[in-house]
């Protein structure tokens, strides 16, 4: 049986006017393991999405400035890239 608790998610979201663009910030569920945010930057690296002006991740938060209609997409891109290397963390444990 799995650990609800090695799942990562993004559980809180905030989203800041910065002259034309967006400052996003999210916390994540739990903490980030070394070996899950270093999957993580190495992934969103290779995957990175255009209109991204900086990024950054942490053990507790990821945050982003982009474009106001590039939003939502990143949040889906986060999501999807965090499953990812969450799930293989999970799957090499």
């Amino acid at each position: 049986m799995s650990n609800p608790k090695r799942f990562v998610q993004v559980a809180a979201r905030s989203v800041f006017e910065v002259d034309h663009s967006r400052l996003a910030i999210g916390t994540f569920s739990r903490p980030l393991l070394d070996d899950e945010a270093r999957r993580f930057k190495k992934a969103w690296e290779s995957e990175a999405m255009p209109g991204f002006e900086d990024f950054q991740v942490d053990a507790k938060r990821v945050s982003f400035v982009t474009r106001p209609e590039g939003v939502t997409g990143a949040w889906r891109a986060i999501d999807r890239v965090l499953a990812g290397a969450t799930e293989d963390v999970r799957k090499a444990s």
